[in-house]
């Protein structure tokens, strides 16, 4: 957890839970796995969450070992920070791994709805754990109460709720790093309960068709996987990146700002992060957020 990050679009990092397990191409330079590999000795942060392996090759690199841990110790953190701030969840883990219970799930969204002071986003590479999670939540306020009151805290008044929902202060979001991983996440997410819906898009490592199509009901245009508020994308960094077609990346640019959507544009790809790299003055100056 850090009250500061050097994490472009957010403010803060707040981490519930640390350690993870690789889903697809776009965890294969994982920050957060190399990070934890690096604090894997005996009293480190990392220690048995991740590990270094040797390849065929005779490298090594950073992996995960499976091992996810719950630091309940951080849990309230961001109710004692009074500047508001945008904080990105779990930037360590991911919140709906199929190993986080229910129950330590709804006490994250419990600090959520009660710290309405900032603005929590959460990115998922599991859309299906988070839709049915989501929509599970919707259905059971109580569960978010009985969360609240074992931190010492009341989402009621009078038996009457104090959170309106979709929780407005929570956007969630997916990474998609191709047209694959686009379409089978980005079509959960839009059947997910959410006040603000968005993807991260980096790294970004193919073309992505947004699949535009314009809805006449309210006049705004939609993709057929309903709105999408916001996007990132991120270029690949560090000795062995891979590159990042900036055309392809100019396109899936255009298509978001089509739609209506804010959005970010992080790095181009290259050996250092935040390479601005053949980006122009007018794309590179895309730094929005959803309104």
């Amino acid at each position: 957890m850090a009250e500061t990050t050097g994490i472009a679009w957010t403010n803060a990092t707040w981490n519930p839970v640390r350690g993870c397990e690789r889903v697809s191409e776009g965890c294969k330079k994982c920050y957060a796995e190399v990070l934890a590999a690096r604090h894997s000795y005996k009293g480190g942060w990392g220690e048995g969450l991740a590990k270094y392996v040797t390849r065929p090759d005779g490298t090594k690199e950073a992996r995960w070992t499976g091992v996810l841990k719950p630091v309940e110790k951080m849990i309230d953190a961001p109710l004692r920070w009074k500047k508001p701030r945008r904080v990105f969840v779990n930037s360590m883990s991911d919140l709906f791994h199929d190993k986080i219970r229910d129950a330590y799930i709804d006490l994250v969204f419990a600090v959520m709805a009660i710290a309405k002071q900032h603005t929590f986003q959460i990115l998922t590479k599991r859309p299906e754990r988070m839709q049915t999670y989501m929509v599970g939540l919707a259905r059971s306020y109580n569960r978010l109460e009985a969360a609240a009151r074992d931190i010492c805290y009341t989402l009621k008044y009078e038996d009457i709720p104090l959170v309106r929902w979709p929780i407005q202060n929570v956007w969630l979001g997916v990474s998609a790093e191709d047209q694959d991983t686009f379409d089978q996440r980005v079509e959960l997410l839009g059947r997910t309960p959410a006040a603000m819906r968005f993807v991260s898009a980096e790294p970004f490592l193919g073309d992505i068709d947004i699949g535009n199509a314009f809805d006449d009901t309210d006049g705004e245009p939609t993709s057929k996987y309903g709105k999408l508020d916001w996007a990132i994308i991120g270029g690949e960094s560090g000795s062995d990146y891979r590159p990042m077609d900036i055309e392809a990346a100019r396109a899936f640019i255009q298509q978001v700002k089509l739609m209506g959507g804010a959005m970010f544009v992080k790095q181009d790809s290259g050996p250092r992060p935040g390479m601005r790299g053949r980006f122009t003055d007018a794309e590179w100056a895309l730094k929005e957020y959803p309104a």
